[in-house]
């Protein structure tokens, strides 16, 4: 990103025992360098490398000026001490001088930064140490009582480059602070702790910590508020720019950004008036911008899209480098949105590695799991095993939808197929599980046989499925299932052993559907008893319409079955006495069942009791009788039911359904919108489904009207949120503009939300913009998360709009 790089010296100094690990800190230094001097805009030169090539042996007079103008000392300790650089001088070995000489700047000037590294010694050596030994472990000794100092202890040579990698990554990622865009001259070659020449008094813009542009800005602001009449001449965007330089200038210890959100916005309007802000400055902001995404209450795309091309470095530098988890995790979901792809070679080991560290929040190692789901390579499935592995409850699930992800792209055969099988899992995404269960069918049966043991249960249906297709499936293997914790698989096996010949009585199909819950307290299963009931209703629709008056008429009021399986069957016959029955909400009906109960019970002792209890239930069964007849109309789909459907409605007497959702939908009127969109399951959480049929009614009777009209009416939040998304992006692009500011000032922000990525999804790019320019100009109130999701659509290509757009709408 950067065209001249900063460079930074780190210092090298250890015994001579050591010379592999010294050739491996290089190969450190060197892949640092390769993969990310260029977009970081900073190097590191080692010192002190060329003694090894010289053999140790230059002189410690030539050695001691790169100490004195390192900036990161890095010491490696294992059994020598070394010798000493001179007769009569007051070192015991060349490395006690340069430690020695590194501490004493950094009393003076905080620096050098200092990195110890202490190689592991054996028990044998322990046991007998020599006089190197003995001095190395009285200076590491000194060291932890001193307590000045930190120290790191590693066995092996990858260990130690783990180490050394980390340490420098975080030491330029601590230098490097705000400033990470700015291309600054390389640092002279004076000492650290050596004075200027000379003092002109005037600092130059190049040398200031912040941009040439910052600079000039906080210059002209100091003189404006020098002024009496400071206050009268101060606009929000000067604070608010003040506040975001103070960002730039950072030193270990407060190199964390901080910049409210409404500060940012009013950054955002400024520069939509022609503020023009630094490169240095638009990187911040992009920074900030993916701490707050998941907020989306900040403007993220326009910076993103004023930095230089491939913007996306951005979003490696924050992904790897970010100030927090907040950032690090929006960066990513910024590249997983936008498909980007991850650079070759070393560049790419060195984001997974910084990625997937032991440092890595969970939170972190989700989304990159998330990202490499959606673009990983099958080099990267080894990246994903290896965290599936570590067993981590925040990331475990991730990690397996990221290795069947990558095996359904490009693993062989049947890999993600035989994955899935071998791996117990209770959920997984639905959209990935989908895609390996289509597969299931090119799976040899002797391994498709893992899936009736599967702890998913669509698992083990589709495995029932795909075996009874290829007539693999025995009497054997279905009974196992009747045991099932999962009534859809319980209820599964009684039907395939039916299609297979084997009689069933109804008690014996109620022990095997309806079974106690494994907890005492929550009773029956009541998904069981609904797979029972629907399985009684099957089978008396195959009984003769005699067998079923005859049912009817002498059946009582806790045993309905037979009369609703009658209307269903032979629905001409009897749809006008169910109609009737509706009309009356069943009294007429319930009254005869229990005059029926009366007589047969006159004679029990008990009886009075049992029709008493009836009794008390009647306003429960008659609304369950009603509900369950308007459902029989409801699929027939006769336009004469109109007026019944949309009076139950009305009343709310025997709730609302799917069914009711679907018949308005062919045949209601623009006034039963705002009927069937206000009925009590359309508002309470837990009727997604519902609210889904009922936005898919409503843009189905609105077909004859504007789409302005529409989403001009009061709709409750929930369903005109669902509306929004399932709107025809066509047909949404015909709305007006006061329509759409309504939308966009909603009180709710899901409608916002989603009435702001439609547009960013229907509109041209001009529109866009031309909304945007409105939506913040002028004093009115504003929604951040309106800004957000419009300056995606105009500060974006139009492709890499429509990514993203689409990603979030889902």
């Amino acid at each position: 990103m950067s065209s001249t790089r900063k460079i930074l010296r780190a210092f090298l100094a250890s015994p001579g025992d050591l010379q592999e690990e010294r050739k491996a800190v290089d190969g450190v230094i060197t892949e640092f360098n390769k993969s990310w001097a260029d977009t970081l805009g900073y190097q590191i030169e080692l010192l002190g490398w060329e003694d090894t090539v010289a053999g140790f042996g230059r002189p410690q007079h030539l050695i001691n000026p790169e100490v004195d103008r390192c900036d990161l000392f890095i010491g490696l300790m294992w059994k020598r001490w070394g010798t000493p650089p001179d007769k009569d001088g007051e070192f015991s070995s060349g490395f006690e001088e340069e430690f020695k000489r590194a501490m004493d700047r950094r009393e003076r000037s905080k620096s050098p930064e200092i990195a110890l590294f202490f190689k592991k010694i054996s028990d044998e050596s322990m046991g007998d140490p020599g006089d190197d030994l003995k001095k190395v472990l009285e200076f590491r000794k000194r060291i932890m009582t001193e307590r000045t100092l930190l120290f790191q202890a590693f066995s092996t040579i990858p260990e130690m480059e783990t180490l050394v990698r980390r340490k420098v990554t975080e030491y330029v990622k601590c230098v490097r602070a705000k400033d990470a865009t700015s291309e600054p001259k390389e640092i002279t070659e004076k000492p650290a702790d050596s004075e200027p020449e000379g003092d002109t008094g005037e600092e130059s813009p190049d040398s200031s910590l912040v941009s040439a542009e910052g600079f000039t800005f906080l210059k002209n602001l100091i003189d404006r508020i020098g002024r009496k009449d400071a206050t009268a001449d101060l606009r929000a965007s000067d604070v608010a720019r003040f506040r975001l330089l103070a960002n730039s200038i950072s030193r270990p210890g407060n190199q964390a950004m901080a910049l409210g959100a409404h500060d940012i916005n009013i950054l955002f309007s400024a520069r939509a008036e022609g503020l023009q802000l630094s490169e240095r400055e638009t990187f911040d902001l992009a920074r900030l911008g993916f701490q707050y995404l998941s907020n989306e209450n900040v403007p993220l795309w326009c910076w993103y899209s004023d930095l230089p091309r491939p913007q996306f470095e951005v979003d490696l530098v924050s992904s790897s480098y970010g100030a927090n988890d907040a950032e690090k995790v929006g960066a990513l979901s910024v590249l997983s949105a936008l498909a980007h792809e991850l650079p070759t070679g070393e560049n790419r080991k060195f984001l997974l590695d910084a990625w997937f560290s032991e440092e890595s929040s969970a939170r972190v190692r989700s989304a990159a799991l998330e990202y490499l789901t959606k673009i990983g390579t099958a080099a990267d499935y080894a990246v994903a095993k290896k965290e599936y592995d570590r067993s981590d409850s925040g990331t475990f699930r991730k990690a397996l939808e990221c290795m069947v992800s990558i095996l359904l792209r490009t693993g062989p055969g049947n890999s993600a197929q035989q994955l899935v099988l071998e791996s117990q899992f209770e959920s997984l995404d639905a959209g990935v599980l989908q895609a390996v269960l289509d597969g299931f069918e090119n799976l040899e049966t002797a391994k498709l046989l893992l899936g009736l043991e599967h702890r998913n249960t669509q698992v083990r249906l589709r495995t029932l499925k795909v075996l009874l297709e290829r007539g693999s499936l025995d009497e054997e293997m279905a009974e196992r299932l009747f045991g099932d914790s999962d009534a859809s698989v319980r209820n599964e096996a009684v039907r395939i052993l039916s299609k297979l010949g084997r009689s069933f009585t109804e008690e014996e199909v109620s022990k095997i559907l309806v079974q106690p819950q494994q907890q005492p307290s929550l009773g029956s299963n009541r998904k069981g008893e609904k797979f029972f009931a629907l399985y009684q209703m099957e089978r008396l629709k195959k009984l003769p319409e005699e067998e079923l008056t005859r049912q009817v008429e002498t059946g009582r009021v806790y045993n309905e079955e037979a009369y609703f399986a009658r209307v269903e069957r032979y629905f001409a016959k009897h749809v006008e006495e169910l109609r009737r029955d509706i009309d009356d909400t069943f009294k007429a009906y319930f009254e005869e069942r229990i005059r029926r109960m009366e007589g047969y019970y006159s004679r029990i002792s008990e009886g009075k009791d049992l029709v008493e209890g009836a009794k008390n239930l009647e306003n429960f069964l008659r609304k369950g009788f009603t509900r369950q007849g308007l459902d029989i109309l409801c699929r027939a789909g006769e336009y004469e039911d109109l007026q019944r459907i949309r009076g139950n409605l009305q009343s709310g007497y025997a709730g609302a359904r799917k069914a009711d959702a679907e018949y308005l939908g062919k045949y209601g009127e623009w006034t039963d919108i705002l009927l069937l969109a206000n009925v009590e399951e359309a508002i309470l959480s837990g009727y997604e489904d519902f609210r889904g049929e009922v936005a898919k009614a409503v843009l189905n009777i609105s077909r004859e009207h504007s789409i302005s009209e529409l989403f001009s009416l009061e709709l409750p939040a929930v369903i005109l949120k669902k509306t929004l998304e399932l709107c025809a992006e066509s047909r949404f692009s015909a709305i007006s503009n006061d329509t759409l500011f309504g939308l966009l000032n909603h009180k709710s922000p899901d409608v916002r939300k989603a009435a702001s990525i439609k547009a960013v999804l229907a509109f041209p790019l001009a529109r866009i913009k031309s909304i945007l320019r409105e939506y913040v100009s002028g004093d009115k109130y504003r929604y951040y998360n309106v800004i957000h999701w419009l300056d995606l659509g105009a500060s974006m290509p139009r492709d890499e709009a429509l990514k993203v757009a689409r990603a979030a709408a889902g």
